[in-house]
């Protein structure tokens, strides 16, 4: 079995029989009862774990991710278009682990021309799995899109073109210098065979694989393509010095603002003060939950002006829309996490946000600081199957952490969204804040429980044991709760939890 190298992976793909007819090429003639079958892979999730990956289908193979590729033909039958493969996986993990996975894939589509499927692997309970995801599938018609099967690179540059008109020659500098650091990681890895290099070219190539999948799919906005130069100019910096860090999760800065000791320091051309975070297989992404707790941080120290320095530069990236006539403000974040798509939305940034540009606002006077902290807070009316992350459970409101999974109930995040909901409203007096932070106080009053193992608290309802840290943050949220409103439930719970710390032979939390 031959094995194909591709964007760092190797990977094969072949099509089994089924309800697919194989043909030797696209080229050959279709009879009037059979539509082009194509199937993509896509990178995300599960990709970014796997340095090594065999993906077969029969015996077709798939040179690229995120590429369409013509498998053969399928029958219609009473108007419908019914697609049956298997689907076998092999491949190894950056440890040398081994993993595989096998999975029928049925699908049913309205009648059509062509249909497009694409492939996504995942981790369920440690187990490799195999789904099509339904966002990118089942384009169907006369014809698919020509920028289906562009390159990412070769979408992202159309996309920028359509914005500005041209590609900024800064814009331009930068993929030029990312593509020789590229070349140079590709090179160094096929010398070697050192995985660090190959997972170095990987994660210096992510910003332009992801932000080009996106303008494939959606388009870019204004605010997606200044996001993009701002990560790949991160990256740039970074990857121009060292190989990716051996952790799988890093944070790096580009100034010296930082109320923490750990992250990596980075001194180039890149002046901001927003941190980037490194996930194995994606590079470095700036992200507004931790430039928002950053900015949080030096406002309790008295420490305005790098607070405000943290607003400032992420005020250049926020988006803005509209909803019901109602103007509204995000902080989105552009990169895969756990099974999300991109971009997503975090409810703690959206909170908190709020919060702190309202402080802003009462520190400095400046009028455009108090109309982000309300366009922040316009946000929290979006319903969720529009984009918004505010569900309703049995328990009541919950503000979403990460809004791509509504099923997933952050206990931290939540509790932090509704501290800048209060913030907000100590300054403007705005009903809605109020409204809105009196509902979570009561959905987590109600939803406690679930968070509680008796010998410890939950990260989720969703996740096992939290961290010490997030344990010891749970507690102090439950008593700012209970500072906030006077409900002696959350001091309770919170002494409850403090005893789980002392019940380890762990010092207390001091709840005063």
């Amino acid at each position: 079995m031959k094995l194909i190298k591709t964007i760092g992976v190797l990977i094969l793909v072949s099509l089994s029989l089924g309800c697919i007819t194989v043909e030797d090429s696209i080229s050959s003639s279709p009879t009037d009862s059979k539509v082009g079958i194509y199937v993509q892979i896509d990178e995300k999730s599960a990709a970014f774990d796997l340095s090594e990956i065999q993906v077969k289908i029969g015996n077709k193979t798939i040179n690229d991710f995120n590429k369409p590729n013509f498998v053969g033909y399928a029958s219609k039958t009473n108007g419908e278009v019914e697609v049956t493969f298997v689907v076998n996986v092999n491949g190894k993990d950056w440890y040398g682990k081994k993993v595989s996975a096998r999975d029928l894939i049925n699908l049913k589509f309205p009648h059509g021309e062509k249909i497009l499927i694409t492939l996504e692997l995942y981790y369920e309970d440690e187990t490799l799995r195999i789904k099509a995801e339904t966002e990118k599938s089942g384009i169907i018609g006369e014809k698919i899109p020509d920028d289906v099967f562009m390159s990412s690179e070769e979408a992202l540059v159309k996309e920028i073109q359509r914005v500005y008109g041209e590609v900024p020659n800064k814009i331009k500098e930068e993929l030029k210098i990312n593509k020789k650091i590229r070349e140079k990681f590709l090179s160094k890895y096929s010398e070697t065979g050192n995985l660090t290099y190959l997972r170095s070219y990987r994660d210096s190539f992510y910003a332009i694989r992801a932000f080009g999948e996106l303008a494939k799919w959606k388009g870019l906005s204004m605010p997606d393509i200044k996001a993009f130069n701002l990560t790949l100019k991160g990256n740039n910096e970074y990857y121009s010095r060292y190989s990716s860090p051996q952790k799988d999760f890093s944070v790096v800065i580009f100034s010296d603002n930082t109320p923490y000791y750990s992250p990596i320091r980075i001194k180039g051309a890149l002046n901001t003060s927003l941190p980037f975070l490194y996930y194995r297989g994606r590079g470095l992404s700036y992200y507004p939950v931790s430039a928002i707790h950053w900015a949080e941080i030096y406002f309790k120290r008295g420490n305005y002006e790098i607070a405000l320095q943290f607003l400032n530069n992420l005020q250049e990236f926020i988006y803005f829309g509209n909803y019901n006539s109602k103007d509204y403000a995000l902080f989105l974040n552009y990169f895969h996490f756990e099974n999300s798509s991109i971009p997503w939305v975090s409810g703690y940034a959206q909170g908190m946000g709020a919060g702190l540009y309202a402080k802003a606002y009462q520190i400095t006077k400046n009028e455009t600081y108090l109309k982000t902290a309300k366009l922040l807070l316009n946000s929290f009316q979006i319903p969720y199957k529009d984009g918004g992350f505010v569900v309703e459970y049995p328990y009541g409101l919950w503000i979403l952490e990460y809004a791509y999974n509504p099923n997933e109930l952050v206990l931290n995040g939540h509790i932090i969204a509704l501290q800048g909901l209060y913030y907000y409203w100590e300054i403007t007096k705005d009903e809605k804040a109020w409204q809105l932070f009196q509902a979570g106080v009561e959905s987590t009053k109600k939803a406690l429980p679930i968070f509680d193992t008796n010998s410890w608290s939950k990260y989720s309802n969703i996740h096992g044991d939290a961290s010490e840290f997030y344990h010891r943050l749970h507690i102090q949220l439950l008593k700012w709760l209970y500072d906030v409103t006077g409900d002696e439930y959350f001091l309770n719970y919170a002494r409850k939890w403090n005893n789980y710390l002392i019940y380890r032979g762990l010092p207390p939390e001091d709840l005063g």
